[in-house]
Protein backbone atom coordinates (compact mmCIF):
# COMPACT_ATOMS: atom_id res chain seq x y z
CA UNK A 1 0.00 0.00 0.00
CA UNK A 2 1.19 3.49 -0.76
CA UNK A 3 1.51 5.87 2.14
CA UNK A 4 -0.57 8.98 2.76
CA UNK A 5 1.20 12.25 2.03
CA UNK A 6 0.44 15.72 3.37
CA UNK A 7 1.52 19.17 2.30
CA UNK A 8 1.45 22.41 4.30
CA UNK A 9 -0.62 25.24 2.76
CA UNK A 10 -0.12 28.08 5.27
CA UNK A 11 3.13 28.19 7.21
CA UNK A 12 3.08 27.91 10.98
CA UNK A 13 2.47 31.46 12.18
CA UNK A 14 4.73 32.94 14.84
CA UNK A 15 2.12 35.31 16.25
CA UNK A 16 -1.49 36.44 15.86
CA UNK A 17 -2.24 37.55 12.32
CA UNK A 18 -5.44 39.12 11.05
CA UNK A 19 -5.97 37.29 7.77
CA UNK A 20 -9.16 39.00 6.72
CA UNK A 21 -11.21 42.01 7.87
CA UNK A 22 -14.24 41.29 10.01
CA UNK A 23 -17.31 40.77 7.80
CA UNK A 24 -20.05 43.39 7.89
CA UNK A 25 -22.53 40.70 8.89
CA UNK A 26 -22.06 37.39 10.61
CA UNK A 27 -21.36 34.36 8.40
CA UNK A 28 -24.49 32.22 8.40
CA UNK A 29 -23.32 28.60 8.77
CA UNK A 30 -26.79 27.35 9.71
CA UNK A 31 -26.72 23.65 10.49
CA UNK A 32 -24.48 22.87 7.51
CA UNK A 33 -21.10 21.21 7.61
CA UNK A 34 -18.12 23.57 7.27
CA UNK A 35 -14.74 22.46 5.89
CA UNK A 36 -11.35 24.12 6.25
CA UNK A 37 -10.42 24.56 2.59
CA UNK A 38 -9.25 28.19 2.98
CA UNK A 39 -8.85 30.93 5.60
CA UNK A 40 -12.58 31.78 5.74
CA UNK A 41 -12.77 30.82 9.43
CA UNK A 42 -9.48 32.43 10.46
CA UNK A 43 -10.07 35.93 11.88
CA UNK A 44 -7.02 35.55 14.12
CA UNK A 45 -4.63 32.62 14.14
CA UNK A 46 -1.46 31.50 15.81
CA UNK A 47 0.37 28.20 15.41
CA UNK A 48 -2.29 26.69 13.13
CA UNK A 49 -1.76 25.93 9.46
CA UNK A 50 -3.94 24.62 6.64
CA UNK A 51 -2.79 21.30 5.23
CA UNK A 52 -3.73 19.30 2.13
CA UNK A 53 -4.17 15.62 3.02
CA UNK A 54 -3.33 13.10 0.32
CA UNK A 55 -5.45 9.95 0.01
CA UNK A 56 -4.26 6.42 0.59
CA UNK A 57 -3.66 4.77 -2.78
CA UNK A 58 -4.90 1.20 -2.55
CA UNK A 59 -3.08 -0.16 -5.59
CA UNK A 60 -6.21 -2.17 -6.45
CA UNK A 61 -6.98 -2.95 -10.08
CA UNK A 62 -10.72 -2.49 -9.76
CA UNK A 63 -11.32 -2.72 -13.49
CA UNK A 64 -8.94 -4.00 -16.17
CA UNK A 65 -9.28 -4.51 -19.92
CA UNK A 66 -10.16 -8.10 -20.82
CA UNK A 67 -12.90 -7.86 -23.48
CA UNK A 68 -12.63 -7.32 -27.27
CA UNK A 69 -14.33 -3.90 -27.11
CA UNK A 70 -11.62 -2.95 -24.58
CA UNK A 71 -8.95 -4.49 -26.80
CA UNK A 72 -6.63 -1.49 -26.70
CA UNK A 73 -7.33 -0.16 -23.20
CA UNK A 74 -9.69 0.99 -20.52
CA UNK A 75 -9.25 4.70 -20.93
CA UNK A 76 -9.43 8.00 -19.08
CA UNK A 77 -12.99 9.33 -18.90
CA UNK A 78 -15.04 7.48 -16.27
CA UNK A 79 -17.86 8.15 -13.78
CA UNK A 80 -18.84 6.54 -10.47
CA UNK A 81 -21.75 6.85 -8.08
CA UNK A 82 -23.61 5.01 -5.35
CA UNK A 83 -27.12 4.39 -6.57
CA UNK A 84 -29.81 2.61 -4.58
CA UNK A 85 -27.34 0.74 -2.41
CA UNK A 86 -25.25 -0.37 -5.39
CA UNK A 87 -22.02 1.07 -6.74
CA UNK A 88 -22.13 1.90 -10.43
CA UNK A 89 -19.40 2.81 -12.87
CA UNK A 90 -19.58 4.02 -16.45
CA UNK A 91 -16.18 3.40 -17.96
CA UNK A 92 -14.34 4.40 -21.11
CA UNK A 93 -13.05 1.68 -23.46
CA UNK A 94 -11.12 1.75 -26.74
CA UNK A 95 -10.98 -1.26 -29.07
CA UNK A 96 -8.12 -2.13 -31.41
CA UNK A 97 -10.25 -1.06 -34.38
CA UNK A 98 -10.14 2.49 -32.84
CA UNK A 99 -13.82 2.48 -31.86
CA UNK A 100 -14.58 4.03 -28.47
CA UNK A 101 -17.35 2.99 -26.10
CA UNK A 102 -19.07 3.90 -22.85
CA UNK A 103 -19.47 0.72 -20.80
CA UNK A 104 -21.09 -0.17 -17.48
CA UNK A 105 -20.03 -2.11 -14.36
CA UNK A 106 -21.42 -2.59 -10.86
CA UNK A 107 -20.05 -3.53 -7.45
CA UNK A 108 -21.30 -4.42 -3.99
CA UNK A 109 -18.12 -3.45 -2.12
CA UNK A 110 -16.42 -0.87 -4.37
CA UNK A 111 -13.39 -3.12 -4.87
CA UNK A 112 -14.60 -6.07 -6.97
CA UNK A 113 -16.49 -4.84 -10.03
CA UNK A 114 -18.65 -6.91 -12.37
CA UNK A 115 -18.96 -5.80 -15.97
CA UNK A 116 -22.50 -5.65 -17.28
CA UNK A 117 -23.79 -8.27 -19.71
CA UNK A 118 -26.25 -6.37 -21.86
CA UNK A 119 -28.04 -6.95 -25.15
CA UNK A 120 -27.87 -3.26 -26.11
CA UNK A 121 -24.86 -2.87 -28.42
CA UNK A 122 -23.04 -5.72 -30.15
CA UNK A 123 -19.31 -5.68 -30.84
CA UNK A 124 -17.99 -7.62 -33.84
CA UNK A 125 -21.34 -9.36 -34.06
CA UNK A 126 -21.20 -10.68 -30.51
CA UNK A 127 -23.59 -10.13 -27.61
CA UNK A 128 -23.88 -9.60 -24.73
CA UNK A 129 -21.44 -6.75 -24.08
CA UNK A 130 -20.98 -4.15 -21.36
CA UNK A 131 -21.48 -1.31 -23.89
CA UNK A 132 -24.28 1.18 -23.21
CA UNK A 133 -23.36 3.91 -25.75
CA UNK A 134 -23.19 4.64 -28.64
CA UNK A 135 -25.57 2.17 -30.27
CA UNK A 136 -23.17 1.70 -33.20
CA UNK A 137 -19.60 2.79 -34.00
CA UNK A 138 -19.35 6.54 -34.57
CA UNK A 139 -16.90 9.33 -33.66
CA UNK A 140 -17.38 9.37 -29.89
CA UNK A 141 -15.56 10.33 -26.70
CA UNK A 142 -17.23 9.80 -23.29
CA UNK A 143 -17.41 12.58 -20.71
CA UNK A 144 -19.48 12.04 -17.58
CA UNK A 145 -22.63 10.40 -16.26
CA UNK A 146 -24.54 12.05 -13.41
CA UNK A 147 -27.87 11.80 -11.67
CA UNK A 148 -29.88 14.94 -12.32
CA UNK A 149 -31.19 16.38 -9.02
CA UNK A 150 -33.09 19.22 -10.68
CA UNK A 151 -36.61 19.00 -9.17
CA UNK A 152 -38.03 19.78 -12.64
CA UNK A 153 -36.26 16.82 -14.24
CA UNK A 154 -38.73 14.17 -15.49
CA UNK A 155 -38.11 10.66 -14.08
CA UNK A 156 -37.43 9.19 -17.51
CA UNK A 157 -34.49 11.63 -17.86
CA UNK A 158 -33.09 11.32 -14.31
CA UNK A 159 -29.73 10.02 -15.53
CA UNK A 160 -27.76 12.35 -17.77
CA UNK A 161 -24.73 11.61 -19.89
CA UNK A 162 -22.39 14.07 -21.60
CA UNK A 163 -20.21 13.05 -24.53
CA UNK A 164 -18.30 14.37 -27.51
CA UNK A 165 -20.09 13.00 -30.55
CA UNK A 166 -20.78 13.31 -34.25
CA UNK A 167 -23.95 11.26 -34.77
CA UNK A 168 -24.85 10.04 -38.26
CA UNK A 169 -26.07 13.05 -40.20
CA UNK A 170 -25.58 15.25 -37.15
CA UNK A 171 -23.26 18.00 -36.00
CA UNK A 172 -20.01 17.36 -34.15
CA UNK A 173 -20.04 18.79 -30.64
CA UNK A 174 -20.78 18.16 -26.97
CA UNK A 175 -24.08 16.33 -26.67
CA UNK A 176 -26.29 15.47 -23.69
CA UNK A 177 -28.24 12.22 -23.48
CA UNK A 178 -30.82 11.08 -20.94
CA UNK A 179 -31.89 7.75 -19.51
CA UNK A 180 -34.40 6.42 -16.96
CA UNK A 181 -31.88 3.83 -15.69
CA UNK A 182 -28.39 4.79 -16.84
CA UNK A 183 -28.36 2.06 -19.49
CA UNK A 184 -30.63 3.01 -22.38
CA UNK A 185 -29.79 6.48 -23.66
CA UNK A 186 -31.42 8.97 -26.02
CA UNK A 187 -29.87 12.20 -27.23
CA UNK A 188 -31.60 15.38 -26.09
CA UNK A 189 -32.22 18.05 -28.70
CA UNK A 190 -31.43 18.08 -32.40
CA UNK A 191 -28.01 19.67 -32.06
CA UNK A 192 -25.14 19.73 -29.56
CA UNK A 193 -25.58 21.49 -26.23
CA UNK A 194 -22.09 22.95 -26.56
CA UNK A 195 -19.28 23.32 -29.07
CA UNK A 196 -16.71 20.51 -29.51
CA UNK A 197 -14.72 20.11 -26.28
CA UNK A 198 -12.29 17.20 -26.43
CA UNK A 199 -12.00 16.36 -22.75
CA UNK A 200 -13.97 14.77 -19.93
CA UNK A 201 -16.60 17.52 -19.76
CA UNK A 202 -18.24 17.61 -16.32
CA UNK A 203 -21.83 18.64 -15.70
CA UNK A 204 -24.11 18.61 -12.64
CA UNK A 205 -27.11 20.38 -11.18
CA UNK A 206 -26.05 22.75 -8.41
CA UNK A 207 -28.78 23.05 -5.77
CA UNK A 208 -27.09 26.09 -4.25
CA UNK A 209 -27.53 27.97 -7.53
CA UNK A 210 -30.67 26.26 -8.76
CA UNK A 211 -28.90 25.92 -12.13
CA UNK A 212 -26.63 23.54 -14.02
CA UNK A 213 -22.87 24.02 -14.16
CA UNK A 214 -20.45 22.46 -16.64
CA UNK A 215 -16.66 22.40 -16.85
CA UNK A 216 -15.18 22.25 -20.34
CA UNK A 217 -11.92 22.64 -22.24
CA UNK A 218 -10.59 25.99 -23.43
CA UNK A 219 -7.44 26.48 -25.52
CA UNK A 220 -5.71 29.79 -24.61
CA UNK A 221 -3.20 28.95 -26.04
CA UNK A 222 -3.00 25.57 -24.27
CA UNK A 223 -5.50 23.56 -22.25
CA UNK A 224 -7.43 25.42 -19.55
CA UNK A 225 -10.71 24.78 -17.73
CA UNK A 226 -13.79 26.77 -18.69
CA UNK A 227 -17.15 26.90 -16.94
CA UNK A 228 -20.72 27.34 -18.19
CA UNK A 229 -23.79 28.05 -16.07
CA UNK A 230 -27.25 27.52 -17.53
CA UNK A 231 -30.88 26.51 -17.03
CA UNK A 232 -31.43 24.54 -20.22
CA UNK A 233 -29.40 21.30 -20.24
CA UNK A 234 -29.47 21.32 -24.06
CA UNK A 235 -28.00 24.84 -24.39
CA UNK A 236 -24.91 25.60 -22.32
CA UNK A 237 -24.15 29.02 -23.76
CA UNK A 238 -20.66 30.51 -23.63
CA UNK A 239 -17.89 29.52 -21.25
CA UNK A 240 -15.61 31.53 -18.97
CA UNK A 241 -12.07 30.42 -18.12
CA UNK A 242 -11.96 29.61 -14.39
CA UNK A 243 -8.80 27.53 -13.94
CA UNK A 244 -5.45 27.66 -15.69
CA UNK A 245 -1.73 27.04 -15.60
CA UNK A 246 0.26 30.18 -14.81
CA UNK A 247 3.75 31.62 -15.21
CA UNK A 248 5.08 29.76 -12.19
CA UNK A 249 4.02 26.43 -13.70
CA UNK A 250 5.92 27.23 -16.88
CA UNK A 251 9.12 28.82 -15.55
CA UNK A 252 9.80 25.95 -13.18
CA UNK A 253 9.76 23.32 -15.94
CA UNK A 254 13.04 21.62 -16.78
CA UNK A 255 13.45 22.62 -20.41
CA UNK A 256 15.71 19.65 -20.99
CA UNK A 257 12.60 17.50 -20.52
CA UNK A 258 9.49 19.58 -21.13
CA UNK A 259 8.22 22.29 -23.44
CA UNK A 260 5.02 23.19 -21.54
CA UNK A 261 2.45 22.18 -18.92
CA UNK A 262 -1.33 22.49 -19.04
CA UNK A 263 -4.47 20.94 -17.53
CA UNK A 264 -6.10 18.12 -19.46
CA UNK A 265 -9.23 17.40 -17.41
CA UNK A 266 -10.97 19.00 -14.42
CA UNK A 267 -12.93 16.21 -12.64
CA UNK A 268 -14.86 19.05 -10.98
CA UNK A 269 -16.92 17.93 -8.00
CA UNK A 270 -19.47 19.61 -5.76
CA UNK A 271 -18.89 18.13 -2.31
CA UNK A 272 -22.42 17.16 -1.33
CA UNK A 273 -22.01 17.07 2.50
CA UNK A 274 -21.17 20.82 2.45
CA UNK A 275 -23.02 23.31 0.26
CA UNK A 276 -20.07 25.72 -0.11
CA UNK A 277 -17.26 23.36 -1.09
CA UNK A 278 -16.25 22.65 -4.67
CA UNK A 279 -13.26 20.50 -5.56
CA UNK A 280 -11.15 20.15 -8.67
CA UNK A 281 -8.85 17.22 -9.45
CA UNK A 282 -7.20 18.43 -12.65
CA UNK A 283 -4.86 16.17 -14.55
CA UNK A 284 -1.62 18.08 -15.10
CA UNK A 285 -0.03 17.28 -18.46
CA UNK A 286 3.73 17.80 -18.79
CA UNK A 287 4.71 17.93 -22.48
CA UNK A 288 7.92 16.12 -23.33
CA UNK A 289 10.25 17.68 -25.82
CA UNK A 290 9.90 15.76 -29.08
CA UNK A 291 13.44 14.35 -28.87
CA UNK A 292 12.78 13.17 -25.30
CA UNK A 293 9.50 11.51 -26.35
CA UNK A 294 11.19 9.70 -29.23
CA UNK A 295 14.01 8.53 -26.99
CA UNK A 296 11.37 7.05 -24.68
CA UNK A 297 9.71 5.16 -27.52
CA UNK A 298 6.96 7.50 -28.72
CA UNK A 299 6.63 7.52 -32.50
CA UNK A 300 3.24 8.51 -33.94
CA UNK A 301 2.48 11.02 -31.15
CA UNK A 302 6.00 12.18 -30.26
CA UNK A 303 4.85 15.81 -30.52
CA UNK A 304 2.03 15.19 -28.07
CA UNK A 305 3.50 13.00 -25.36
CA UNK A 306 4.25 13.31 -21.66
CA UNK A 307 3.37 12.11 -18.16
CA UNK A 308 0.28 13.20 -16.23
CA UNK A 309 -0.61 13.24 -12.55
CA UNK A 310 -3.56 14.59 -10.59
CA UNK A 311 -3.49 17.92 -8.74
CA UNK A 312 -6.01 19.57 -6.39
CA UNK A 313 -7.87 22.87 -6.26
CA UNK A 314 -10.63 24.30 -4.05
CA UNK A 315 -13.43 26.82 -4.36
CA UNK A 316 -16.33 28.19 -2.33
CA UNK A 317 -18.49 28.97 -5.38
CA UNK A 318 -17.24 26.80 -8.24
CA UNK A 319 -15.97 29.90 -10.07
CA UNK A 320 -12.96 31.24 -8.16
CA UNK A 321 -10.43 28.43 -7.80
CA UNK A 322 -7.17 28.20 -5.91
CA UNK A 323 -4.50 25.54 -5.68
CA UNK A 324 -3.53 25.21 -1.99
CA UNK A 325 -0.22 23.79 -3.20
CA UNK A 326 1.31 22.53 -6.44
CA UNK A 327 2.18 19.03 -5.31
CA UNK A 328 0.46 16.04 -6.94
CA UNK A 329 -2.69 15.03 -5.10
CA UNK A 330 -2.23 11.60 -6.62
CA UNK A 331 1.29 10.70 -7.71
CA UNK A 332 2.32 8.26 -10.42
CA UNK A 333 3.58 4.80 -9.51
CA UNK A 334 7.09 3.47 -9.89
CA UNK A 335 8.48 3.35 -13.41
CA UNK A 336 7.09 0.39 -15.31
CA UNK A 337 4.19 -0.24 -12.93
CA UNK A 338 0.58 -0.20 -14.11
CA UNK A 339 0.06 3.36 -12.82
CA UNK A 340 3.35 4.96 -13.89
CA UNK A 341 2.40 6.86 -17.08
CA UNK A 342 -0.77 8.86 -16.48
CA UNK A 343 -3.63 9.35 -14.01
CA UNK A 344 -7.10 10.82 -14.59
CA UNK A 345 -9.66 11.23 -11.82
CA UNK A 346 -13.12 9.81 -12.54
CA UNK A 347 -16.19 12.00 -12.25
CA UNK A 348 -17.98 11.58 -8.93
CA UNK A 349 -17.07 10.11 -5.55
CA UNK A 350 -18.48 7.44 -3.29
CA UNK A 351 -19.17 8.22 0.38
CA UNK A 352 -19.02 5.06 2.43
CA UNK A 353 -19.24 5.09 6.24
CA UNK A 354 -16.46 7.46 7.35
CA UNK A 355 -14.53 7.45 4.07
CA UNK A 356 -14.53 8.96 0.60
CA UNK A 357 -13.61 6.66 -2.27
CA UNK A 358 -12.09 8.24 -5.35
CA UNK A 359 -11.53 6.28 -8.56
CA UNK A 360 -9.01 7.13 -11.23
CA UNK A 361 -7.78 5.73 -14.53
CA UNK A 362 -4.10 4.83 -14.91
CA UNK A 363 -1.73 3.22 -17.39
CA UNK A 364 1.97 2.55 -17.72
CA UNK A 365 2.02 4.49 -21.01
CA UNK A 366 2.38 8.26 -21.26
CA UNK A 367 -0.05 10.41 -23.24
CA UNK A 368 1.38 9.84 -26.73
CA UNK A 369 3.44 6.70 -26.32
CA UNK A 370 0.99 4.06 -27.53
CA UNK A 371 -0.44 2.45 -30.65
CA UNK A 372 -4.16 1.61 -30.68
CA UNK A 373 -3.78 -1.35 -33.04
CA UNK A 374 -0.58 -2.77 -31.57
CA UNK A 375 -1.09 -2.34 -27.82
CA UNK A 376 -3.45 -4.85 -26.22
CA UNK A 377 -5.55 -4.73 -23.02
CA UNK A 378 -3.87 -1.74 -21.40
CA UNK A 379 -5.03 0.59 -18.65
CA UNK A 380 -6.91 0.08 -15.40
CA UNK A 381 -9.16 1.87 -12.92
CA UNK A 382 -7.96 1.95 -9.33
CA UNK A 383 -9.16 3.42 -6.02
CA UNK A 384 -7.93 5.98 -3.49
CA UNK A 385 -9.35 6.32 0.03
CA UNK A 386 -9.67 9.52 2.04
CA UNK A 387 -11.18 10.30 5.41
CA UNK A 388 -14.66 11.84 5.30
CA UNK A 389 -14.21 15.63 4.85
CA UNK A 390 -10.49 14.91 4.84
CA UNK A 391 -9.25 16.86 1.81
CA UNK A 392 -7.77 19.58 4.01
CA UNK A 393 -7.46 20.32 7.72
CA UNK A 394 -6.51 23.03 10.21
CA UNK A 395 -3.48 21.59 11.99
CA UNK A 396 -1.54 22.37 15.16
CA UNK A 397 1.65 20.53 16.10
CA UNK A 398 2.89 19.49 19.56
CA UNK A 399 3.62 23.13 20.47
CA UNK A 400 -0.06 24.00 20.15
CA UNK A 401 -1.98 26.78 18.48
CA UNK A 402 -5.33 28.50 18.23
CA UNK A 403 -7.61 30.45 15.95
CA UNK A 404 -10.76 32.52 16.32
CA UNK A 405 -13.51 32.66 13.71
CA UNK A 406 -15.25 35.76 12.40
CA UNK A 407 -18.75 36.22 13.82
CA UNK A 408 -20.96 33.25 12.92
CA UNK A 409 -24.68 32.50 13.14
CA UNK A 410 -25.83 28.91 13.44
CA UNK A 411 -28.91 26.77 13.82
CA UNK A 412 -28.61 23.59 15.84
CA UNK A 413 -28.38 21.95 19.25
CA UNK A 414 -24.86 20.50 19.26
CA UNK A 415 -21.45 21.35 17.89
CA UNK A 416 -19.81 18.34 16.24
CA UNK A 417 -16.24 18.05 14.96
CA UNK A 418 -14.35 15.91 12.51
CA UNK A 419 -11.06 15.81 14.41
CA UNK A 420 -7.97 13.69 15.05
CA UNK A 421 -5.98 14.78 18.09
CA UNK A 422 -3.41 12.03 18.19
CA UNK A 423 -2.83 10.12 21.42
CA UNK A 424 -1.42 13.04 23.36
CA UNK A 425 -3.26 15.88 21.69
CA UNK A 426 -6.36 17.81 22.62
CA UNK A 427 -8.80 20.42 21.41
CA UNK A 428 -10.92 22.85 23.44
CA UNK A 429 -13.55 25.28 22.21
CA UNK A 430 -14.73 28.59 23.61
CA UNK A 431 -17.86 30.35 22.41
CA UNK A 432 -17.43 34.13 22.52
CA UNK A 433 -19.47 37.22 21.85
CA UNK A 434 -18.54 39.50 18.95
CA UNK A 435 -16.19 41.44 21.23
CA UNK A 436 -14.19 38.30 22.03
CA UNK A 437 -15.53 37.76 25.58
CA UNK A 438 -16.29 34.19 26.60
CA UNK A 439 -19.99 33.45 26.95
CA UNK A 440 -20.94 32.23 30.45
CA UNK A 441 -20.62 28.46 30.68
CA UNK A 442 -18.82 28.16 27.33
CA UNK A 443 -15.27 29.22 28.18
CA UNK A 444 -12.12 27.20 27.49
CA UNK A 445 -12.02 26.28 31.18
CA UNK A 446 -15.61 24.97 30.95
CA UNK A 447 -14.96 22.92 27.82
CA UNK A 448 -14.47 19.18 28.26
CA UNK A 449 -11.22 18.51 26.37
CA UNK A 450 -11.54 16.55 23.15
CA UNK A 451 -9.03 13.73 22.79
CA UNK A 452 -9.24 11.07 20.10
CA UNK A 453 -10.06 10.47 16.47
CA UNK A 454 -13.69 10.86 15.37
CA UNK A 455 -15.56 12.17 12.36
CA UNK A 456 -18.54 13.09 14.60
CA UNK A 457 -17.20 14.23 17.96
CA UNK A 458 -19.76 16.13 20.06
CA UNK A 459 -18.34 19.04 22.07
CA UNK A 460 -19.55 19.57 25.64
CA UNK A 461 -18.99 22.09 28.41
CA UNK A 462 -19.02 20.55 31.90
CA UNK A 463 -20.91 17.60 30.49
CA UNK A 464 -23.57 19.62 28.65
CA UNK A 465 -23.52 19.70 24.84
CA UNK A 466 -26.71 21.73 24.30
CA UNK A 467 -26.01 25.06 22.52
CA UNK A 468 -29.55 25.63 21.23
CA UNK A 469 -30.03 28.71 23.44
CA UNK A 470 -27.32 30.43 21.36
CA UNK A 471 -28.86 29.47 18.02
CA UNK A 472 -29.30 32.46 15.70
CA UNK A 473 -27.09 34.71 17.83
CA UNK A 474 -23.86 36.10 16.31
CA UNK A 475 -20.86 34.63 18.10
CA UNK A 476 -17.24 33.72 17.56
CA UNK A 477 -15.72 30.30 18.06
CA UNK A 478 -12.23 29.93 19.49
CA UNK A 479 -10.46 26.66 18.74
CA UNK A 480 -7.47 25.88 20.93
CA UNK A 481 -5.58 22.77 19.86
CA UNK A 482 -2.38 20.77 20.27
CA UNK A 483 -1.19 17.86 18.11
CA UNK A 484 -4.53 17.93 16.31
CA UNK A 485 -6.04 17.94 12.84
CA UNK A 486 -9.45 19.59 12.49
CA UNK A 487 -11.21 18.73 9.24
CA UNK A 488 -14.71 20.13 9.73
CA UNK A 489 -17.26 21.46 12.21
CA UNK A 490 -21.04 21.54 12.20
CA UNK A 491 -23.79 22.85 14.44
CA UNK A 492 -26.02 19.84 13.96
Amino acid sequence: MKSMRRRTFVANLAGPLLLRPAPAVAIDVGGRKQLFIDDLFFAEVQGVRLTVNRPRLTGERCLVADQPWEGHRICAYNSVMEDGGEFRMWYDAIANDRSRWLCHATSQDGVVWRKARLELTPFGGRKPTSIVFPPEPMPHEPSCVFKDTNPKCPPEERYKMVCSLRPPGGERGTWVAASPNGLRWKLLGSRPAFRPSDTANICFYDERLGRYAAYVRVWQPQRKVGRCEFDDITNWGAETVVFSYDDEDQVRLDRGLFTAMDFYTSAALKYRPADNVYLLFPTAYYHFREDVARARGAEREARNDGPMDIQFAVSRDGVRWRRPDREPFIRLGKTGEFDSGYAYMASGAIHRADEIWLYYAVAEMTHGNYDVVRDKLKGAITRAVLRLDGFMSADADYRGGWFVTPPLKFLGRQLTLNVDTGAGGHLRIELEDESRHALPGYSLADCDPVNGNSVRQVVSWRGDSDVSQLSGRPLRVRFEMRDAKLHAFQFA
